[in-house]
């Protein structure tokens, strides 16, 4: 654990990603950037100069970075095949990763991940930070405080034109490991207290996608306490579509908007066969950086003080989801998630020293 101080951080991977968190990563006084590691030389090279870094704080891979420089954590933002390895390399030399998400394409990886660090007294963190927009946070807070009732059925649309596939290109299954992953937790976060139970997932291709894999996934969803959900996320829709509807017994709560990353949303609220009524739970909550709310929890984790959502273990919950959603795609069958399934690891209690 690291109590208090500066974090020494490797940073691997310098793209996209971690160039947007190194915007909310400069404003926190204990990140402190050792290394960084990409195998490309003009990469590595720009993003040393911008961290003000000295030449020789620049490796191709992340072995090499380790017996270099001493570090306390790897921050991982890698194509997700590549996570496992890299994650694993830095358990087992006493580093706290926190890797982007999905934590691996395998939810026995994932398991073994959480396992390890573990055994090696190390943190191990996913980076979902999704679940702390303004839009879930506020809705979150709305099912709490109770008005809906007991939710139990949600209808959850989430779609978008990605004409350019880039690095999804080729994946087997783009729209789960990259969008789902993040859909699945953020609806776990509105209802913590169920459990998904079973999955009926069909992923599919338009014509016009340039996607190899299936890039657009519709899917039902079965959880604890008679909640089923109705489900629609990927990159190949023709214009944007964001729409989460959850009906609970006291009404309806009906919100819309572009994409789940985008604060603003419109929403209303419809009591018992009623008619809709304008809401706007986000009027008193201030602009949101999810990434900021994260990393903030992620140093309280590294102290120890916290055990949060997006632990390594607590993140098996989605991941399961995710991973039983694929495996309901790959067989054409819906995948059951419980106590005697590959995925009955997510729920298992681990004892701690």
């Amino acid at each position: 654990m690291i109590p208090t101080g500066p974090v020494r951080c490797i940073l691997v991977g310098m793209g996209g990603v971690t160039r947007e968190m190194l915007k909310t990563l400069a404003g926190f006084d204990w990140f402190a950037p050792v290394a960084v590691v990409d195998p490309r030389p003009e990469a590595r090279d720009d993003a040393r100069r911008d961290l003000g870094l000295p030449e020789d704080a620049a490796f191709p891979d992340l072995a090499t970075a380790i017996a270099a420089i001493p570090a306390d954590a790897a921050i991982v933002n890698t194509p997700s095949e590549y996570h496992f390895d890299l994650a694993r390399l830095a358990i087992e030399a006493g580093l706290h990763p926190l890797v982007a998400k999905p934590i691996t394409n395998d939810f026995a990886q994932a398991v073994s991940l959480a396992d390890l660090a573990e055994a090696r007294g190390v943190t191990l963190a996913v980076g979902q930070q999704m679940r702390y927009r303004n839009h879930y946070e506020a809705v979150a807070d709305f099912v709490r405080d109770g008005r809906l009732g007991t939710p139990q059925a949600i209808t959850f649309i989430n779609t978008k034109p990605r004409p350019k596939a880039l690095n999804l290109a080729t994946m087997t299954q783009p729209a789960l490991y990259e969008m789902s992953c993040h859909h699945f937790d953020c609806l776990m976060a509105i209802v913590p207290d169920a459990r998904p139970e079973w999955i009926s997932c069909d992923g599919f291709r338009p014509s016009w996608s340039p996607y190899a894999g299936p890039c657009m996934v519709n899917a039902t969803i079965r959880f604890s306490g008679n909640l089923h959900i109705l489900y629609q996320g990927g990159f190949s829709s023709l214009a944007d579509s964001y729409e989460l509807r959850i009906e609970g017994t006291g009404g309806v709560l009906r919100c819309r908007g572009v994409h789940m990353s985008r604060d603003g949303m419109t929403y209303e609220f419809a009591e018992p066969l009623g008619g809709w009524t304008p809401l706007d739970l986000e009027a008193s909550r201030p602009p949101s950086d999810p990434w900021r709310t994260l990393l903030a929890l992620w140093r309280r984790q590294l102290a120890g003080e916290i055990d949060p959502p997006f632990s390594g273990r607590n993140n098996l919950r989605p991941f399961a989801l995710l991973s039983a959603g694929v495996q309901s795609v790959e067989t054409g069958l819906p995948a059951i998630l419980g106590p005697d399934t590959p995925y009955a690891a997510a729920w298992t209690e681990v004892p701690h020293a």
